[in-house]
């Protein structure tokens, strides 16, 4: 059974999230504020956590920082804001998505289901002398972590995992971002700037294909 953790100050909400996951088959732990959402990330493992970036004693973010500490699951931050910046202040403090309100409880879930079958189960795999670790979404080379996070974890998962294969803009943001998302095909030229920085002199493993979009070389001639 599917674990998740659902933070927000919205006693309504979290009933009826709490409900609706239940009877897709969750088990739902609620929270009412940050602090008792680090408390419940503390005392047990989820497949998936949900913050409310607006919450008294504790925000998400703050929340989010303190379990990203001691938890590797995905974070989902749920948020009335929609301004770049509250996007980015999410991503800053570990998060691995974000969704604004208000939002149909069907695409909360197809969000969290495609989150927790990125990030779970495939161990680790190594392609062109960098290892992808799912289960700790951690990244090593040359003997060091790599400081990969978020979506840059799943969209370097997504094309390791498709080395050598030529994967469109609009296919990696339909497997990565998922149907609902808003946003263009920007987002994916931005989030490989983002990834190839943090791989370092391993960066060049990403190939631009023009008009098309990206491939990972496994053998570089």
């Amino acid at each position: 059974m599917l674990k998740l953790l659902f933070a927000d100050d919205e006693s309504a909400l979290r009933e009826t999230v709490k409900d609706y996951f239940e009877a897709k088959g969750f088990s739902v732990c609620t929270a009412k504020n940050g602090n008792e959402a680090v408390l419940a990330a503390e005392k047990e493992e989820f497949d998936i956590i949900i913050l409310d970036v607006m919450m008294p004693r504790k925000d998400g973010l703050a929340a989010c920082r303190e379990i990203r500490e001691i938890r590797r699951c995905p974070v989902l931050m749920l948020s009335a804001l929609s301004a770049e910046k509250d996007y980015l202040g999410g991503y800053g403090s570990g998060a691995d998505d974000y969704i604004a309100k208000p939002f149909p409880l069907s695409v909360l879930y197809e969000k969290c289901m495609a989150m927790i079958r990125r990030s779970g189960g495939a161990g680790k795999i190594t392609r062109g002398g960098i290892t992808l670790d799912a289960d700790r979404r951690s990244v090593y080379a040359d003997g060091r972590e790599l400081p990969v996070r978020g979506m840059d974890f799943d969209l370097l998962a997504y094309l390791m995992n498709n080395a050598g294969i030529v994967l469109s803009r609009e296919i990696i943001l339909t497997r990565i971002w998922g149907y609902d998302f808003d946003g263009d095909e920007r987002a994916v030229d931005s989030h490989i700037k983002s990834l190839r920085k943090a791989l370092g002199n391993h960066a060049d493993r990403i190939k631009t294909v023009i008009g098309t979009g990206y491939r990972f070389e496994e053998d570089i001639k």
